[in-house]
């Protein structure tokens, strides 16, 4: 992991003007990502109850099942 590191370090350096926009769109994408998984799990039979045992919701959360 941390040649990885070294290689971003690197990679932030030589594009100090570029970087942000790339890392913020690989972290949008992760988001996205993420969201679309979590409307895919609703609309499963017992979707709603593996979330809330995925993320141990106790009570809360209603704009989730919207």
């Amino acid at each position: 992991m941390s040649d990885e590191i070294d290689r971003w370090v690197k990679y932030m350096k030589a594009h100090p003007d570029t970087w942000k926009k790339i890392h913020t769109q690989f972290i949008n994408a992760q988001f996205e990502k993420a969201y679309a998984f979590m409307e895919r799990l609703k609309r499963q039979p017992g979707g709603k109850a593996k979330i809330i045992e995925m993320y141990g919701i106790k009570k809360g959360y209603p704009s989730l099942f919207d």
